[in-house]
Formats: structure tokens, sequence, C-alpha cells
């Protein structure tokens, strides 16, 4: 009898910020908290800027070399502000694609001045028909990319300027000058906000695990360990010394804190402590891996030799095998006792004894692992766990 648990596709994350759709179905946004926020400030200065710019292009109509080239310019302004806005409050803005294709239109946008004004107006005073409106491209460059994400864009539309300007000097120099700083200036304090932002989210999450964790600890304080202190005391024979090494080992896990563990743990070193006179384990010398994965197999191992003290028959010896393969960790515990058929623990999840389930396979499906389990009646019984190699 062979059987073989998958890992199963986990939910996504809670916490994020949804929509609902017209089917009334919550949807989670792409972007969330203050990624979010900044994307859709961004829409309200490109607005800003938008009437700006269009209340220009209105004033300027009557001395303008081609109106209907401004006029038209000042459509496409709208019609992209509209889109960039819908985009920002639905959490899509934040797309490479959505940046570029906004850097090339106001670009494009930029150098229809040269059409629409005169050769006096584009060397004169008068700016170019996109404006400030402009500037709203290398402010979404700067939420993306960072400093230097607003430097490079804050350079194209710069050249841009020049461009239709025909010098680089003057007036167009500071104009450049001052969206170079604000693209580099923004990208940094973007950057520090939402770094900022992932280590308050990281410190609220680990302060809800100690809150758990010491709820956890009062209710297998009160319940658990009194029932297992009370057959550690008045019983006698092999229950006894189980329920003590088990109360030992809840007092160790409730009184020890996040603070206490390192960040990795050697898995060998974890499963040699699992040798007893009827345990042989074969391990490398080291096979440091991240703490809560070498815990996990750890437990899994534990779980398994468990069930063989239980189950496999007086005298029944136990083996654990590690060891690493091409891309990915394998663990195998074998024993020599009774074995099951494939009926036990079919009956076993039917009756709700998920000890199996829960201490093996839920632990190796967390990783993204498989367990495969063989057993044959009188034959003993083989657990292979199978994850792949953590980075």
């Amino acid at each position: 009898m062979t059987t073989t648990t998958r890992p199963t596709t986990r939910p996504a994350s809670a916490g994020r910020v949804v929509r609902v759709n017209l089917r009334g179905v919550a949807a989670a946004l792409p972007v969330d908290g203050v990624r979010l926020s900044l994307w859709r400030a961004v829409s309200l200065f490109r607005i800003a800027g938008l009437a700006v710019a269009v209340f220009l292009i209105t004033r300027w109509q009557p001395i303008y070399a081609r109106p209907g080239v401004a006029a038209a310019a000042a459509v496409a302004m709208i019609v992209v502000t509209a889109t960039l806005g819908w985009l920002a409050v639905t959490g899509q803005a934040h797309r490479v694609s959505v940046v570029l294709a906004d850097v090339v239109v106001t670009a494009g946008l930029t150098l229809l001045t040269i059409p629409a004004q005169t050769a006096a107006q584009q060397h004169g005073d008068m700016v170019t028909l996109t404006t400030v409106w402009a500037a709203g491209p290398t402010i979404e460059a700067a939420f993306l990319a960072g400093p230097v994400g607003g430097l490079v864009a804050a350079l194209a539309q710069f050249g841009v300027t020049a461009s239709v300007a025909q010098t680089w000097q003057g007036r167009t120099l500071y104009s450049g000058m001052l969206l170079v700083v604000t693209g580099v200036v923004i990208g940094y304090v973007a950057r520090l906000a939402v770094r900022a932002e992932d280590e308050l989210r990281t410190a609220a999450a680990a302060h809800a695990a100690l809150a758990e964790r010491e709820r956890l600890a009062r209710e297998i304080h009160d319940g658990v360990l009194q029932v297992l202190g009370l057959v550690a005391r008045e019983g006698d024979g092999p229950v006894a010394g189980e329920a003590r090494r088990q109360e030992a080992a809840l007092r160790a896990l409730i009184t020890s804190g996040p603070g206490d563990e390192a960040p990795s743990l050697d898995l060998a070193d974890a499963l040699r402590a699992l040798r007893t006179e009827t345990v042989t384990v074969s391990a490398p010398d080291r096979l440091v891996l991240p703490r809560l994965v070498a815990s996990e197999l750890r437990d899994a191992v534990r779980a398994a030799l468990h069930n063989v003290a239980q189950h496999a028959g007086a005298g029944a010896r136990a083996w654990v095998f590690a060891e690493e393969a091409p891309g990915e960790l394998r663990v195998t515990v074998r024993d020599d006792g009774a074995g099951f058929s494939a009926d036990r623990l079919r009956e076993a999840q039917r009756e709700g004894r998920l000890g199996v389930d829960h201490s093996i396979r839920g632990r190796i499906a967390d990783l993204g692992g498989t367990t495969t389990i063989t057993s044959q009646p009188g034959e003993g019984t083989t657990i292979e766990m199978v994850i792949p190699c953590p980075e």
C-alpha cells in the first residue's frame, strides 16, 4: 500500500485591500497600503496639472499657429489622465508597462508643441502644451523604481522639452533641474515610506503572533499540562514516562520566546537527538536549514517515530535517513514493525483520527513537499518526506 500527499494551494494572505466586483465577489487589489495611496496621490497631481494645461491652452487658443493641434493635445491629456486615474483607483497603475506608456505618450504630447506654437512662442517664454502635467511620469517612475527611475524619466522629459525649445539653457535648464531633483527626492522618500510600512506590518504580525502564543500557552497550561502532570505523577510504566516527556516538551515550547531562537537550525543534529536504543539515525554531518523548515521536518519525524512506538509492536526498530538530492531534501523513516493495510488509514480519517494527516502530511505539505507512505501488514512501514531545497 502506497499513498502520496502533495501540497495544496494556499489562500492569498489576509490584510490586503480588496474591491468588490460586479458579481459581489471580493478581489484583492494588486497593491495596497502606502503604495496604493502614493499612486492615487500622483493621479490627483495629474488632475491638477491637467487643469493648468487646459486653462493655458484655452487662454492662448487665438495666438497659436495651429489651435486645432493644441486642442487635440488637451483632449488627449484628458483621456490619459482619466485612464491613469482609473488604473490608480483599481490598484493597477504600478505596472511597468503603464509607466513606460505614460512616459512615451507624455513625450509625444509635449512634442505637439512644435506644430501648435509659432517659432517665437517655442523659443520665448511660452511653456509647452503639457506644462506641469508632464511631470507625472517622472513621479510615477520614482514610485516604481526609486530614485534611479525618477532620474531616468526626468532626463527623458528634459530632453523632449529641450528639443521643443531647441536649447537646454535658461528656463529650460531650470525646469529640467527641478524635474530631476523632484524625481530623485520623491523616489527616495517613496522607498522609505514603503520600507517603513513593511517593517510596521512585520512588527504588527510579530505582536499578533506573540499574543496568540500567550493565549495558547494559557490554554495549554490550564488544560493539557494539568492532565499530563496528573498522568505522570499517578501513572506508571511507559504511559507515565511518555507523559513526563510530553509535559517537558510542552513546557519548553510555551516558555520559549521568538527571541530565543536562531534563524537557522541544524536538522542533522536535531535528528540525531532522536536516537534511542531502537531508533537509528543516518544524516550528513551538517544540514543547516531555516529554523521553520528544520523544525517542521524534525517534528514530522518525531511524529512518525511516535507512531512506530505506539503501533509497530513491541521490539520494533526504526531507521531515519536524511539526504540531499539535486533540488530537494529527502527524509525517510522506516520500521520493521507490524505494518498496516490501506484501509486502516482511510478508517482513521473517517473516524477523525488525523494524527498522520496533521502531524506528518500537513507539515510537509506546508513546506511545499510530498509525503509517501508505504506499508503492508507484517512488512513494516516506510514514510518518505520530500521537500524542495530551501534557499
